[in-house]
């Protein structure tokens, strides 16, 4: 999850020629944008602006104006003050770290997975999960939970990639309810308002964050979800940054881009098969 701060940040950016692509069939007949193979990126272009050794994976925003970053190995969440040249370790060493989201810019909470036998979704205190609800007997709970959020009435809503399902999680006493999605590997949410969105394997779908029926708006595999700007942005190997339901933005230097921030009209962008956080026009 990402938020929107006001700091000042300067940035080179770099520019590339591009077209708008086609449009995709859905499994309905309907018409909605995408084509994963061959799509013409667009002409924003990105730069390195951070090295991170462990390589940057979820990204968000603490109540200081600093940008949390979550590696994709070691479990890390650094925190990196954008224009310096360095992190901090906010948190160290919490094994199987997957997305964050950062609740009143403080309480960071966390989707943690073992590898897709077992998972559990909570908060960071110091370099301890403290746990909200982890598998339960049956083993169907929380397998491959990949990103949490939190709803506008506190609850916690988590997404597992290897089970396909949303789970509601009650903030206070852990109570869980789960919801199967038909989604190919559902692994990033966003909440805009009272819209549930969800990035998979074969696209982008919306729902009531309550529960409900299942709306595909994007054809196209998502990586990463962010709200900018009234848009919804999104991330993949083919389009790289892509507006959901519209064209390819750019990002075309990214080998595949994930988790995404906003700052004072800066775009951050992690890779997730690289070590470098990027910077481009949103």
């Amino acid at each position: 999850m990402q938020r929107h701060l006001r700091l000042s940040a300067l940035v080179a950016l770099l520019t590339l020629s591009a077209c708008p692509p086609g449009d995709k069939p859905d499994d309905s007949g309907d018409t909605t944008p995408g084509d994963d193979t061959g799509e013409t990126v667009g002409d924003a272009g990105a730069v390195e602006v951070l090295y991170l050794e462990d390589g940057p994976e979820d990204l968000d925003w603490s109540a200081e104006g600093d940008l949390l970053i979550t590696t994709q190995y070691g479990g890390h969440v650094l925190s990196w003050t954008p224009g310096s040249k360095g992190t901090d370790t906010v948190e160290r060493s919490i094994a199987g770290l997957e997305g964050i989201w950062v609740q009143g810019g403080e309480r960071i909470w966390a989707a943690v997975s073992d590898g897709g036998m077992e998972g559990a979704v909570g908060w960071l205190e110091d370099s301890e999960l403290v746990a909200l609800a982890t598998q339960v007997d049956d083993g169907t709970l929380f397998r491959s939970p990949r990103d949490v959020a939190i709803a506008s009435d506190g609850t916690v809503v988590t997404v597992d990639a290897t089970v396909g399902a949303i789970y509601r999680t009650d903030p206070d006493n852990g109570a869980t309810s789960m919801q199967d999605v038909a989604i190919s590997s559902p692994r990033r949410l966003l909440i805009v308002g009272e819209t549930l969105w969800v990035g998979g394997g074969d696209g982008v779908y919306t729902m009531d964050v309550a529960g409900g029926e299942l709306t595909r708006v994007d054809t196209r595999e998502a990586w990463g979800l962010l709200e900018h700007e009234g848009r919804v942005l999104a991330t993949n190997d083919d389009a790289k940054v892509f507006e959901v339901g519209g064209d390819s933005i750019g990002g075309a230097e990214i080998d595949r881009p994930g988790g995404m921030a906003v700052l004072d009209g800066t775009l951050y962008v992690s890779d997730l098969v690289g070590s470098y956080l990027w910077a481009m026009e949103p």
